[in-house]
């Protein structure tokens, strides 16, 4: 066996190994005194992606090591250009077929409902505390949340206390989600081949 194959070979099993790892994502909000603070965290395989919501702040860690820092900027407002002469005339662009957009529908709906069984609900912990202008829809709000609470299967892990003086709403939500990627590949790879999803993204492009 040549050196190239060996490669070859060695670059699969380092992709296939990687696809079968479990990816891990920690949620984390806190919203109190109108301020809303968290994290979101990514875990696989020797890899960390991690937001920190206050900080505007991305960070990636290899091993427990953090390796990079990337603060994320905030959009700067342009100033509104005051108008020069006549205004360019606006070119009509042809309108996109709507036909093909609503027949890629059906897989892309497939598509979503497998990409949400690939994931895996590890842990859930919902504290709500909330309350509106009025009492009398602050109870009504409360009599639907226990309703909507009494049919989940994670009941238990939510919890919220109504306000009655005052308009309020502060909460502390913890999760952790977990994935293979390789149960996201085989969906994707379905939708991607689909006959009716080539024929249309096909004429979508062909205009």
């Amino acid at each position: 066996m040549s050196i190239v194959a060996v490669v070859l070979v060695i670059i699969a099993a380092l992709v296939l190994a990687a696809l079968l790892s479990p990816v891990a994502i920690y949620i984390h909000s806190v919203r109190a005194g109108g301020k809303t603070d968290g994290s979101l965290s990514i875990r696989w395989v020797i890899f960390l992606f991690r937001y920190l919501l206050r900080d505007r702040l991305i960070e990636i860690l290899i091993l427990g090591k953090c390796i990079a820092r990337i603060p994320r900027k905030k959009p700067e407002r342009k100033k509104p250009e005051k108008p020069e002469g006549k205004k360019p005339e606006k070119i009509k662009r042809p309108m996109p077929p709507i036909g093909e957009i609503l027949n890629l529908g059906r897989p892309a709906l497939r598509l979503l409902r497998d990409l949400i069984h690939a994931f895996r609900l590890k842990y859930l912990d919902i504290d709500v505390t909330f309350g509106l202008d009025e009492p009398a829809c602050t109870g009504m709000l409360t009599g639907l949340m226990h309703s909507v609470r009494g049919s989940s299967a994670v009941r238990d892990n939510i919890r919220f206390t109504p306000d009655f003086t005052q308009s309020v709403l502060n909460w502390n939500v913890k999760a952790e989600i977990s994935t293979v990627p390789i149960k996201m590949v085989v969906p994707l790879a379905r939708f991607v081949t689909s006959s009716q999803t080539i024929r249309s993204m096909l004429r979508i492009i062909r205009g």
